[in-house]
């Protein structure tokens, strides 16, 4: 099983980008340029959280043996044995924000700390709760 961003969410950024570039280019020929420069910055995050999005998706891949995560830094895999999923709930600017936290350990290193990744609705393309009720029917089996 694998979770990622959803593709029409990429896709919605993507066009809000271009339309911040778009956007910013008449309003540089117009002569406002903090306005042109505020939606170069706009079509900046955009393409930024876009580019993001595409090239770790999908995020999570799950089967019989274990997990894989990919990161900025590349992938990290772990057996079940190895790692640890739970959902956590944070509040943020007075809203519940729920996560799938995964701690894992480095079968080569006992001595190592775990490593913790966590990953938000965006990232998983669904709810983390119901991802973490399909790991742990994968990690039973």
């Amino acid at each position: 099983m694998t979770w990622g961003p959803r593709r029409s969410v990429i896709v919605a950024l993507g066009l809000v980008g271009i339309g911040c570039a778009i956007g910013a280019t008449l309003y540089g020929r117009d002569g406002d340029r903090l306005g042109a420069l505020l939606l170069w910055l706009g079509a900046l995050v955009f393409v930024a959280v876009t580019a993001y999005g595409s090239l770790l998706n999908p995020r999570l891949f799950a089967n019989e043996v274990g997990v894989e995560v990919r990161t900025m830094k590349g992938v990290r895999s772990a057996e079940w044995r190895h790692v640890e999923a739970r959902v956590t709930t944070t509040r943020r600017l007075g809203r519940d924000t729920r996560t799938l936290e995964l701690e894992l350990a480095d079968a080569d290193d006992v001595m190592a700390d775990p490593e913790l990744v966590v990953l938000g609705q965006f990232e998983l393309g669904a709810e983390p709760d119901d991802v973490l009720a399909d790991l742990n029917r994968l990690r039973s089996s």
